[in-house]
């Protein structure tokens, strides 16, 4: 949650808060200040009243005072009512009714009174209404210390509570203008202080992302606009910084280009002719086949992968002085021979796994680096020999369709997995950990980055019989 709402929260609770305490408080004091005028009123009703009561029973000196009551309650009734506005009721020690109109609404309260003043106590109570409330007096009446009987009297207070709800509704408006008007200006003050905040946030999670276009206000002496023009003279500095890096960057990006390539595919460049002197090597010592033209032309491929493998190795030592920059030399290729020499440097080692390699190539001139071509061609067939798996035969095939020359290597073998095959040509992918512990899981990686620098493409199809599919400009 940011500052912001979290600050107004808190001070909206406070004041809240405050306000209930503040009316609860000031209720209670109005409402006993009103309760207060209504026991003083009362006591000096009750004074008043009691002296003209005693005073009529004492001048009616032909009976004793409580046969004077019954005789002068009417009369006492009817004058307490009309000097007093009131409702009136008297009655004797117990609790008979003397004379009185009371209505039926108050006789509860007035009968527990009752009780009460038998024992000569004076009682006022309290009947609140929707908009009004009325006062209960009860008190004994006693004449020369003796108790004669008991006087009830009901007054209507309508108009005192009144003004003591006016003064509650006023104090309530007051409360809750103050509440609006602090609410209003605390708003404006922590979005005035929290705005340029959030727009410094802002402006920081930009340029962690790189963006440097960025202009914030900084105007003004408080701590904020101190940190927003900090904040942009840091921006101007890393900026600078940025664009040195990226002046130099750009320096060194095309020799540091060329050697990266080199170095990511040198060691599957040495084995092409590797595998061609080793194979061709090892039928030579054993003598397996004693064919005169064979072994002129072995030795003549060991002499020529040789020379090869020679300026490979030149290659790789210039370039890790820092004299070297790899440099592309394309020319017409005939698709047909390359092929043919490298399913026949690869059959060396397929009989060694009782493997035959099925060749049916087409003839078609593609414009390539050869090398290259032949370290795809040597890696694609490596890789189909060592996961055949339930059949005897690979099988490559080429052709020239859609002014593309077209090249197949199939072979058997268990399906690759979901996780390496949606995978497979990203660099360090290996399919099996067990099989090829010397491999670095680079071979197709390379060679789709070759396919891809000859504008071509290739495809893998994956199951029981795994398809690999090269499509190459042709020349026509």
């Amino acid at each position: 949650m940011k500052i912001r709402y979290k600050f107004i929260i808190g001070l909206t609770f406070i004041l809240i808060v405050s306000v209930l305490v503040m009316n609860i408080a000031i209720t209670k004091v109005l409402n006993s200040n009103m309760e207060k005028g209504i026991n003083n009123s009362l006591k000096q009703v009750m004074n008043s009243t009691h002296e003209y009561i005693k005073y009529k029973l004492v001048t009616n000196s032909s009976k004793d005072n409580q046969e004077a009551l019954v005789e002068e309650g009417n009369y006492i009734v009817k004058y307490i009512s009309l000097n007093y506005e009131s409702k009136c009721d008297i009655k004797d020690m117990n609790d008979k009714l003397i004379e009185g109109n009371i209505e039926e609404e108050f006789k509860s309260i007035i009968k527990d009174s009752n009780k009460m003043a038998i024992q000569g106590k004076a009682i006022v109570d309290l009947k609140y209404k929707n908009n009004g409330v009325n006062a209960i007096l009860t008190y004994p009446i006693y004449v020369d210390s003796k108790y004669v009987g008991i006087i009830n009297i009901v007054k209507n207070y309508d108009s005192e509570y009144m003004t003591y709800k006016k003064t509650m509704n006023i104090i309530n408006g007051i409360e809750v203008g103050i509440f609006i008007a602090i609410f209003i200006f605390s708003f404006l003050m922590t979005t005035r202080v929290t705005n340029p905040i959030s727009k410094l946030t802002e402006a920081i999670k930009k340029l962690g992302n790189g963006d440097y276009d960025i202009s914030i206000d900084e105007h003004g002496k408080d701590e904020v606009a101190i940190l927003a023009r900090e904040f942009i003279s840091m921006r101007d500095k890393i900026k600078e910084q940025i664009e040195t890096i990226e002046a130099e960057k750009d320096k060194v990006y095309k020799l540091e280009k060329g050697r990266r390539e080199f170095f990511n595919s040198v060691t599957h460049e040495l084995k092409t002719p590797l595998t061609a002197i080793s194979g061709y090597a090892e039928l030579l010592l054993t003598g397996m086949v004693e064919d005169k033209e064979f072994d002129k032309r072995a030795i003549e491929r060991i002499y020529s992968e040789s020379d090869r493998l020679h300026k490979l190795v030149l290659e790789l030592i210039d370039v890790s002085k820092g004299i070297y920059v790899v440099k592309k030399e394309f020319k017409e290729v005939s698709m047909k021979k390359l092929i043919i020499q490298s399913c026949n440097d690869m059959n060396i080692k397929a009989n060694k796994y009782s493997l035959k390699i099925v060749q049916n190539i087409g003839e078609g001139i593609v414009r390539a680096e050869e090398d290259k071509i032949r370290q795809v061609m040597i890696n694609i067939i490596d890789n189909a020999i060592k996961y055949s798996y339930g059949g005897s035969e690979i099988y490559v095939n080429s052709y020239v369709k859609d002014d593309k020359y077209f090249i197949e290597v199939i072979n058997n073998s268990k399906p690759i997995p979901d996780e390496i095959f949606n995978n497979i040509f990203e660099p360090f992918i290996k399919f099996s950990e067990r099989e090829n512990k010397d491999s670095r899981g680079l071979g197709l990686y390379l060679c789709n980055e070759i396919i891809k620098e000859h504008d071509g493409k290739i495809t893998i199809e994956n199951g029981f019989l795994i398809k690999i599919k090269i499509s190459l400009i042709v020349l026509k």
